[in-house]
């Protein structure tokens, strides 16, 4: 049963916890972010976004808000009916390209285009939405600090051989896919050694929570038409070449339409839904997922290399890109917001890539 609208947390300033010395963290932070995507460039000879470098799918797409949702689900995007332009970036996790037998979590970001409505003070003078994703209900990390002391082990492998990496994905993945078996998750082993799965199949998460309107909520994106739905858990040879994710993408879009449904999650109260320490997960059995909007992407060429190039070099994605009535919260997604802007300026300086933030969908190549 559903839980009435009363029960869910109001929006106010107040539901944030900024913590003594948090700018400290932030700043040590985007330095090491800086530091990810320096040293890839100088591997490279071409700079990387420090997390999520490597696509495996780019499409365009249509979100759709129906006209018909409660009152409490009728804020900032999903306001009222309407279609909007999508682009998606399907990615893995690490800041280096490593052939996909290095399994690692997933990423889905979505920028939503021609989007009516004041936007955040950092994305003034744009039209765009982003919702950054994650293959998980939960972060690696509680706080920024601890998302600091992952970042900088990563930041540590970067100069590991790959041959060594995939080593430890393989030991992982094999110890995750035994702890799974008997029911237990592991956030740390997934990171090393996500399950051979295909990318297409999975429910994506902002995992931390943002504004919606008058109240408090997690966003997550999940297949919806059976075709994805049957792809969810379905094996992928991942030694099968370089690059088997992106090609399991492009053989499915050559030929397939697919449909995904956007969903809220609402905050209770700061002990039941934290929203400082993603960690912890949000209950379903009290705060279902409640759908929102559709995304529908029709069939085309996932990876040409036209789009490759605008989508992976001149666009960005951040929370931090949106309207207001979507304002991220709690410190890890506090803490994004200066390292995401700093890498993206870096690496468009780096590259001589001029940063896009798109109008119209036609900017989109195809």
């Amino acid at each position: 049963m559903k839980t009435q609208a009363a029960h869910y947390l109001r929006y106010s300033p107040a539901v944030e916890t900024i913590h003594p010395g948090e700018e400290e963290v932030f700043q040590e932070l985007t330095d090491t972010m800086l530091h990810i995507t320096r040293t890839m460039a100088s591997h490279y000879r071409h700079a990387y976004r420090p997390v999520h470098a490597k696509s495996h799918g780019l499409l365009v797409g249509k979100l759709t808000v129906p006209g018909d949702l409660p009152e409490m689900l009728a804020h900032g995007l999903f306001a009222q009916a309407a279609s909007y332009p999508a682009i998606l970036r399907f990615s893995t996790n690490p800041g280096d390209l490593l052939a996909d037998s290095v399994s690692s979590p997933r990423g889905l970001a979505v920028k939503v285009l021609n989007v009516p409505g004041e936007m955040l003070p950092s994305h003034e003078g744009s039209t765009t939405q982003d919702f950054v994703c994650v293959n998980a209900k939960v972060f690696g990390a509680a706080d920024p600090a601890a998302f600091l002391a992952g970042l900088k082990t990563l930041d540590k492998t970067l100069e590991y051989p790959e041959a060594l990496k995939q080593a430890v994905s393989t030991a992982s993945r094999l110890a995750n896919l035994a702890l799974r078996a008997v029911g237990v998750h592991s956030g740390l082993l997934d990171s090393f050694g996500h399950p051979f799965t295909h990318i297409l199949g999975e429910t994506y998460s902002t995992v931390g929570a943002l504004r919606y309107g008058s109240y408090v909520a997690k966003i997550a994106i999940e297949p919806a038409s059976r075709n994805l739905r049957a792809l969810t858990g379905k094996h992928v040879d991942a030694g099968k070449g370089f690059n088997p994710l992106e090609d399991a993408v492009r053989e499915f879009f050559a030929a397939n339409n697919a449909t995904w449904n956007i969903r809220a999650q609402f905050a209770l109260d700061s002990d039941t839904t934290p929203i400082e320490d993603l960690s912890k997960e949000w209950p379903e059995d009290l705060t279902p997922f409640q759908t929102v909007a559709v995304l529908t992407v029709e069939a085309q060429d996932s990876y040409s290399d036209a789009r490759q190039v605008f989508v992976d070099e001149q666009l960005s994605f951040s929370p931090w890109h949106g309207l207001a009535a979507h304002q991220p919260l709690g410190g890890i997604m506090r803490s994004r917001r200066a390292a995401y802007e700093a890498a993206q300026k870096f690496r468009a300086q780096r590259n001589m890539r001029p940063r896009v933030e798109p109008f119209r969908i036609e900017e989109v190549p195809r």
